[in-house]
């Protein structure tokens, strides 16, 4: 088997790429991403590629033909040039999906997210792939991911003879994953109390998606799958471990202060994934277990505090 993964030299693809390699049915794995791996493991090579450009990513995919392509490419840390994020999101999952055509790729995985289900106050708890993928109007991570998602599906109904699998892993989280949303949980001086209802969170484990992912490409199951842990954290529990003490604020007023942060450029994040605070967005993820048998190795509550403990804001384990 002959793979490509674009976003190879990630946290994600990383880990997949270890696992893959070690496989005795892997015969080759290229890297394609916009940097080089930290290291190479048997069977890889690198192929220096922005998915952005149409015609290089057509090139490329001509060049290898690989058997199967895992398109991890994405930007997850949002950017204030939504164009840009776009771009990379959304228009190059469309050149991945269109050169995989061209050339005759058998087998497709793509990474969306639980995000792209959006956040809203009618979402069921928890979420199944048979819910829509609404994304949200104003976060452009969502509100991408929705579309790259329905581009995905799309692909998938017009070549019904090959595979296409989109997983939708929710907020991936791991000792050495560092992202702003790590960063949120770091760097918030209190809890935001606006007087509504507490949330559940979920978390899993990088290291128990790649194992998804494996399990997925090795089954060749087509369709969406969510990737989630088993159990919630809640907000106030998880700012509870940290110590985060509440301060009631009115959450209108709020949101437009993180907005003018935000356009400020004092934080990391948009206003508007203060949506995924106050609604449900989490996912069930019964369904990739009894498709596969996965079984994750960590909880959501596990997860989070083997993070945060790793980044120095929780006593070791005893």
């Amino acid at each position: 088997m002959r793979y490509l993964i674009t976003g190879g030299s990630g946290y994600i693809g990383s880990r997949l790429v270890d696992h893959l390699a070690a496989r005795p049915e892997t015969d080759a794995i290229v890297i394609a991403d916009v940097r080089a791996p930290a290291s190479f493991r048997p069977k890889t090579s690198f192929a220096s590629l922005d998915v952005r450009d149409k015609g290089a990513v057509r090139e490329l995919f001509e060049l290898e033909r690989p058997d199967c392509v895992v398109h991890l490419a994405f930007l997850l840390n949002p950017i204030h040039d939504e164009a840009a994020m776009y771009d990379v999101d959304v228009n190059g999952t469309q050149n991945v999906l269109e050169a995989a055509s061209a050339a005759g790729v058998g087998q497709m995985l793509a990474t969306s997210s639980t995000t792209a289900y959006g956040a809203f106050a009618d979402n069921p708890v928890p979420l199944t792939e048979d819910d829509p993928v609404r994304g949200a109007p104003d976060f452009s991570y969502a509100r991408d991911k929705a579309e790259a998602d329905r581009l995905c599906q799309l692909w998938a109904r017009e070549h019904p003879e090959r595979v296409m699998t989109v997983v939708r892993p929710c907020i991936v989280f791991g000792p050495d994953v560092d992202n702003y949303i790590v960063r949120l949980w770091l760097r918030n001086p209190f809890r935001a109390d606006f007087g509504l209802p507490d949330q559940p969170l979920q978390f899993v484990h990088v290291d128990d998606v790649a194992i998804a992912l494996i399990l997925l490409l090795e089954g060749k199951h087509a369709g969406a799958f969510n990737v989630a842990a088993d159990g919630y954290i809640s907000v106030i529990e998880a700012s509870d471990l940290l110590g985060l003490k509440a301060r009631r604020v009115p959450y209108k007023l709020y949101k437009r202060f993180a907005a003018a942060l935000w356009n400020a450029r004092v934080t990391e994040s948009p206003a508007g994934q203060l949506e995924f605070v106050i609604h449900p967005w989490v996912a069930s993820n019964e369904k990739l277990k009894q498709t596969t048998g996965w079984a994750p190795q960590w909880t959501s509550r596990e997860v989070f505090e083997l993070t945060m403990r790793a980044k120095g804001k929780l006593p070791a384990a005893v």
